[in-house]
């Protein structure tokens, strides 16, 4: 009995040993792509963070001219209200005389 269960698990060792390696063969393969897909993943997400960077240092310099323009042109209207209210002083004066 004890001859024949170590027969049977020879045959069943040497059917089952093929397919097992072909099996960690296959297993190996897919880690491998796996292993692929992850590292150009990780390559595209660097890419896109760089990408990101340039665009908000671009709209950080944008909001920086656009503040200065803004600074300039609140200057330019209290200048032409200033210059308004002169010209309502100046008509007073004239009409005065």
């Amino acid at each position: 009995m004890a001859s024949t269960v170590k027969g049977t698990a020879g045959a069943v060792g040497r059917i089952l040993l093929p397919r097992l390696d072909s099996i960690d063969g296959e297993l190996k393969s897919i880690n491998t792509r796996i292993d692929s897909v992850n590292s150009r993943i990780d390559s595209s997400t660097n890419e896109l963070r760089a990408e990101i960077k340039a665009v908000d240092i671009k709209v950080s310099e944008m909001d920086k001219r656009l503040t200065i323009r803004i600074d300039a042109l609140s200057e330019k209207v209290d200048m032409v209200k200033d210059v308004e209210r002169l010209k309502i002083e100046v008509a007073e004066l004239k009409r005065r005389r």
